[in-house]
Parts: structure tokens; C-alpha cells; sequence
């Protein structure tokens, strides 16, 4: 036991890390038990399901902005094309899932949203913010969680930039837009589905094009030598991008078959904010973020769409 002990690299490579795994499993089985006892066993299985999320994220260092980074940077595109096959994999299950609008019992729906002047906006911003910070949502928050101190910071500047945006989103979403549009409900999910994994079989394409031409080959992933060291690297890391990649998605679709919706990590942000004791003022207010109908909904406990996004 002491010797497994000693290989978990949660904090420091090295050294024994009893404390702060016994500490990561009581809070994950305690607040499944509170969570499933004052509010609803869904949201203790999102739980779970959101702790399940974090060990992937951060066993595989499967980072979002430093995928593209590497790409534009260094004209490394393994990472891109691990987010590629991520999707294309949680796209295949979602398409028929969806189409069938429920499972076991639990309606289910797509993420849709128009497209327009505050998505560009917020976009730009938020492209900006990850280059300076060091981290998209997710990357923000597995770090922290791995004991990165200056992420900290990082996470504390997009909680107060989540609020302050919170605040005046009636004014971007009264902008011009397009509204939303499912390739699915056009043209039904199989013929929706194969657009969408030629779509990305394209862009996987062109990351394979961009390396080669600028190093001649494709970067090789450290190998596995065996079952033994398969084990090794599952329990202690590092996982290969694949490994992280169908891990997401899978974990992608256990989300929206018990929370009813899609994985999504930038809304648990504001919504936590709205139900901190800081701004009950500023969140209640008619027409802003916290008071809209979706949202509260999803901050009311036993709400079948609350959710840990």
C-alpha cells in the first residue's frame, strides 16, 4: 500500500501522498453522500461523474488552449486531433441519443445557442484571457486542483470576469444574431452525423498536413510495454492523449444521460458566483444571469437539470 502510495503524483512526483488522496476520496464520497441525501442521487452521480471528469483531465494533461498553442506555435497538432476524436466519438452516441429526446427516463436535450456579435466578442475576449492565463475553463481548474498556485490566480480573474459579465449579458444577448441551428434537425442525425465527422476528419487532416510540413513526420507518443505498465500509467499517469480523449467523451455522454444535457464546463462559473452569499443583489436583479428562468431553474436544489457545469 505505502509503496503504491509513493508513486501517485498528484502533488510531488515522489513522495508519499496518503494524505492528500485519503483527503480526495473522503471529499468525493462525502459529498456524494451529502448531495445524494439533501439534494437528489442525480446530483451526487454528477458528482462523481464531474471528480471522474477531473482525474482524466488531469492524467492525460488533456489541455484545450495548449493543443492550439502548440499547433500555431510549434506545428504539433497531436493535441488538436485528440479533441478531434473526442468529439467525433461523443458525437457518434450523442446523435441517436438525442434524436430519441430521452433515456431510461430522463429527457434529454442539445446545448443551442444563436450565434453573433456576443459570441465574436466573447470569444475574442476569452481566446485572449487563455493565452495570458495559461488555461482554458478546464485547464484552469484541473490545475488548480493539481496544486498550481499561480492558476489560482487565474481561476479567481474568470470568476470575477464571469460576474461582471453576468451582470450586463441581457445587454450582449439583445445584440444581432443569427439564431441557432442543428445540422441534426435539418437534415436528420445520421445525415447530420456524417456531415459532422467529415467536418472534422477534414480538420484532422489538415493538423496531419501542417506537422508534416514543418517537421517531416508525425510526433510519436511515448509507447506502452505491457500490461504491467498500461496499469502503471492508468492508476499513476501520465495517460496517452487517447486515453484522455475517449475517457472525455464517454464521461461526456454518462453528463447528458443523467443530467439531461451536454458536458459543459464555462457555465458552472457564473452560476457558482450566483449562488455565493457575495452578490445576492447584483444576481437577483430582473433580467440578469442568475434571475433568467434557465438558470434558476438549474441553481434550485432537486432540480432535475441542476447540474455541476
Amino acid at each position: 500500500m505505502v509503496a503504491g502510495l509513493r508513486r501517485i503524483s498528484w502533488i510531488t512526483a515522489g513522495q508519499t501522498q496518503a494524505l492528500p488522496l485519503v483527503v480526495a476520496l473522503l471529499l468525493l464520497a462525502g459529498g456524494a453522500v451529502y448531495l445524494g441525501d439533501s439534494v437528489s442521487g442525480r446530483q451526487s452521480a454528477l458528482y462523481l461523474i464531474g471528480g471522474a471528469l477531473g482525474v482524466a483531465l488531469y492524467h492525460a494533461l488533456f489541455g484545450f488552449t495548449a493543443a492550439y498553442r502548440r499547433l500555431f506555435t510549434e506545428g504539433r497538432g497531436a493535441g488538436v486531433r485528440a479533441q478531434l476524436i473526442m468529439l467525433a466519438l461523443a458525437s457518434a452516441i450523442f446523435a441517436p441519443l438525442l434524436a430519441a429526446g430521452s433515456a431510461f427516463g430522463q429527457p434529454l436535450g442539445p446545448a443551442l445557442a444563436p450565434i453573433g456579435v456576443s459570441v465574436m466578442a466573447g470569444a475574442f475576449l476569452f481566446g485572449i484571457g487563455m493565452q495570458l492565463g495559461g488555461g482554458c475553463a478546464s485547464g484552469t481548474l484541473f490545475t488548480v486542483g493539481g496544486d498550481s498556485t499561480r492558476m489560482t490566480f487565474t481561476l479567481v480573474a474568470f470568476i470575477a470576469g464571469s460576474l461582471a459579465g453576468s451582470a450586463h449579458l441581457p445587454w450582449w444577448l439583445a445584440q444581432p444574431k443569427i439564431a441557432s441551428l442543428s445540422i441534426y434537425n435539418e437534415m436528420g442525425w445520421p445525415g447530420g452525423l456524417a456531415l459532422q465527422l467529415a467536418f472534422i476528419a477534414v480538420l484532422a487532416l489538415a493538423t496531419i498536413r501542417i506537422e508534416r510540413k514543418r517537421h517531416g513526420v508525425l510526433e510519436q507518443s511515448e509507447k506502452i510495454t505491457g500490461a504491467a505498465d498500461a496499469w502503471r500509467r492508468l492508476l499513476f499517469g501520465r495517460w496517452p492523449l487517447l486515453w484522455g480523449a475517449l475517457a472525455l467523451a464517454l464521461l461526456n455522454v454518462a453528463t447528458l444521460l443523467v443530467a439531461g444535457r451536454p458536458w459543459g464546463i464555462t457555465w458552472a462559473i457564473p452560476s457558482g458566483a450566483a449562488k455565493s452569499p457575495m452578490p445576492p443583489a447584483l444576481m437577483s436583479r430582473p433580467g440578469t444571469f442568475g434571475n433568467g428562468p434557465a438558470q434558476r431553474a438549474r441553481l434550485t436544489p432537486g432540480s432535475p437539470r441542476m447540474s455541476p457545469r
